[in-house]
């Protein structure tokens, strides 16, 4: 008889034990309708086959909502996500290699596993945006924008003067920024935008853009954006129709087919390229007024996102927001490919239970790095290890002052890869702040920091230290950020927003993150214990003998069962040797010349009065229905592959698939 057991990991709500193995079944508030199910079969357990009924997994995850539909007299399979619509062809024409036009069944080129990508851009993108906005309007960032406030007995108004896309001056009352009542320019650019879902999803579920662009280099994928735009002006609806009809809604996306990085250097021109000179003539002088840089940058692209960097941050206005992509986890979160890593990246990975917070430090010191030598700077707002790939929200600011503390915000880091796990880093600069001789105010002075911070050896156990970075030493969060989107997830509906559990669940691991951002990286207890050849210890109960040492603890949102904490590594091993005495090791279970066993010869600080306290560590309940750690709940839960041209055969009908040209491929954007 089964019998309820209480969370086997923080992803599990309630569960049962069954026959032959240990899997414990949960099922949150989601709307979309997958199953989380965790299967521990063993410390090497293979990859998941099997739901917790025995029943064989789905091969490949579906689209939340589906259907056939008819535009224009062709049929299409259909698929929704959020407000949009999109449709595939179910039959097109493709040209064999015979030259002789044909026939063939359509492809879908849809992947839903990124729909948790998308739900969180559109809702992250419109948290920014209401800031930014009201920035504007309270004159935070004032060029191009003059305030007047003129009061009475009754109200205090504000009239705010700004510069619209079009280059025309409204004058208007201010008010809600969600509204953006005063046109207040906010452009999108979806660089990489194949069928063109997320301009789609912000023109509809973003009521304060003025303007969005959608852009690929395939005339194919500019076709398909152009149909998609058609059909959803028929058959869609924006979030508040009451307020944005679907036609002013869509009229705002503007269709291009250009090389991305072109057209973000082409931002920089601050006007209008004339195509001839009945253009130049009719523009006049206005045509170099008007600013084409965008607010907000969204790269999605296959692979990595780096050589789109340099364009990104240049074309971004001030106080704009980066959105990064990169689905090579295998590259930053590897040491499989160190050398790509160095060369997109600028810096080498590491090997360690936290090899994908480096990775998401990698990728935030490559945009640093493109920005810095322009005199911008940059503000994490959001850093996120997303299944198979990394998802950053990056703001982008003019200042050549904070560019100055790039040094002092990037590290090397050394780390006992091959033994016990443990890191230290080396900032590369020094920022020291320094009190005025007149007593009011102070100043930054920098300078260079003082190296090495280690030895070659590892101070734990004695195993060699090797060589990451550099990469970025800053807080992967703004915890003003993160706190300010928590507060509108209550708002937001999950009929249009299905990811929204594990939204919740995410942000909740990261606003506690956020509260480190000194503080890099974290210990796995189970990756601790098994250094030591002992019994995991409770995570409770390490948090809680931290707690009681005077440290602070939190959860990475990276991996389950993490702590984070602003504990030396010296203390953590102290814990875990503690645990030891309670639970000791077999006999045997360590040999001389591994990492345990050099770490156990050490003897224990006798100043440190250790309790490994369980009641003290436990952490509150999450409210029901909320995902912190997602569990694939499909066989082949990952990136789809490169996208691909269907081949023909003489019958007409469609063979092997054929790569297009790299070329092609890598402007090519996962939806």
């Amino acid at each position: 008889m089964s019998k309820p057991i209480h969370t086997y990991s923080s992803v599990l709500l309630t569960g049962t034990l069954r026959p032959g193995h240990q899997s414990v079944q949960f099922s949150p508030r989601f709307s979309a309708g997958y199953r989380y199910t965790l299967i521990h079969l063993s410390s090497a357990m293979g990859k998941r086959t099997q739901t917790a009924h025995q029943q064989p997994l789905p091969q490949k995850p579906s689209p939340t909502v589906s259907f056939d539909a008819t535009h224009n007299g062709s049929q299409y399979f259909a698929v929704k996500e959020g407000l949009a619509t999109l449709l595939f062809p179910k039959i097109k024409i493709s040209t064999g290699k015979d030259g002789v036009a044909k026939e063939v069944q359509g492809d879908v080129f849809y992947n839903p596993i990124q729909q948790f990508n998308r739900d969180m851009s559109v809702l992250a993108i419109k948290t920014f945006g209401e800031m930014f906005i009201s920035e504007k309007e309270s004159g935070k960032q004032p060029r191009k924008q003059k305030q007047r406030h003129n009061t009475n007995k009754n109200a205090r108004i504000v009239e705010s003067v700004a510069s619209t896309a079009e280059g025309a001056t409204v004058v208007q009352n201010g008010s809600d920024p969600s509204n953006n009542s005063l046109n207040i320019k906010f452009r999108v650019l979806d660089a990489l935008s194949a069928t063109g879902l997320r301009a789609l999803r912000f023109s509809l579920e973003i009521p304060f853009i003025t303007s969005i662009t959608a852009n690929d280099l395939d005339s194919s994928a500019v076709q398909s954006i152009a149909n998609n735009i058609e059909y959803n002006k028929e058959k869609g609806a924006t979030i508040d129709p009451s307020k944005l009809a679907i036609s002013e809604a869509l009229s705002k996306i503007n269709v291009t087919l250009e090389n991305a990085q072109h057209h973000m250097y082409a931002a920089l021109l601050n006007k209008h390229p004339a195509r001839n000179l009945e253009q130049i003539s009719a523009r006049g002088n206005s045509a170099r007024t008007i600013d084409n840089k965008y607010e907000v940058i969204d790269l999605d692209p296959y692979g990595s996102a780096a050589p789109f960097l340099d364009a990104a941050v240049q074309a971004l206005s001030d106080g704009g927001l980066l959105c990064v992509t990169c689905t090579d986890a295998g590259v930053w979160a590897s040491t499989g490919y160190g050398e790509k890593c160095f060369s997109l990246y600028g810096g080498l990975p590491v090997k360690s239970e936290w090899c994908h917070e480096a990775g998401l430090r990698l990728i935030l010191y490559s945009i640093a790095t493109s920005a810095s030598k322009y005199g911008l700077s940059i503000e994490p707002l959001l850093s996120m290890s997303i299944d198979f790939y990394a998802r950053l929200f990056v703001r982008i600011r003019k200042s050549p002052v904070n560019v100055k503390n790039f040094a002092s915000s990037s590290m090397i880091v050394y780390n006992c890869g091959e033994g016990c796990g443990s890191w230290v880093v080396q900032r590369l600069g020094k920022a020291k702040s320094i009190q005025h001789k007149s007593g009011t105010g102070s100043y930054m002075k920098y300078g260079l920091a003082k190296a090495p911070t280690t030895t070659e050896s590892c101070s734990e156990c004695g195993f060699n230290m090797h060589l990451a970075g550099p990469m970025w030493a800053g807080s992967l969060h703004s915890g003003d950020f993160v706190s300010k989107f928590l507060s509108s997830l209550s708002a937001q509906s999950e009929t249009i927003y299905s990811t929204l559990p594990r939204i919740t669940g995410m942000l909740q691991t990261i606003a506690q993150e956020a509260e480190f951002p000194d503080h890099p990286f974290f210990h796995v207890p189970s990756r601790l214990s098994k250094i030591l050849h002992c019994e995991a210890p409770p995570q409770a109960a390490v948090r809680g003998a931290l707690i009681r040492l005077g440290y602070r603890v939190a959860r990475s949102h990276c991996k389950p069962n993490s702590i984070k904490t602003d504990a030396p590594n010296s203390a953590v091993w102290e814990v875990m040797k503690t645990w030891i005495k309670k639970k000791p090791i077999k006999d045997g279970a360590l040999k001389e010349g591994t990492p345990g066993f050099s770490i156990m010869q050490k003897a224990m600080d006798p100043s440190l009065d250790i309790d490994l306290d369980e009641e003290l560590g436990k952490e509150e309940i999450k409210p029901g229905g909320v995902v912190r750690y997602q569990v694939n709940p499909t066989a082949n839960w990952g990136p789809m592959g490169k996208a691909r041209v269907p081949r023909t055969t003489k019958s007409g009908t469609s063979s092997e698939h054929e790569e297009r040209p790299e070329k092609r491929v890598k402007t090519t954007h996962i939806i």
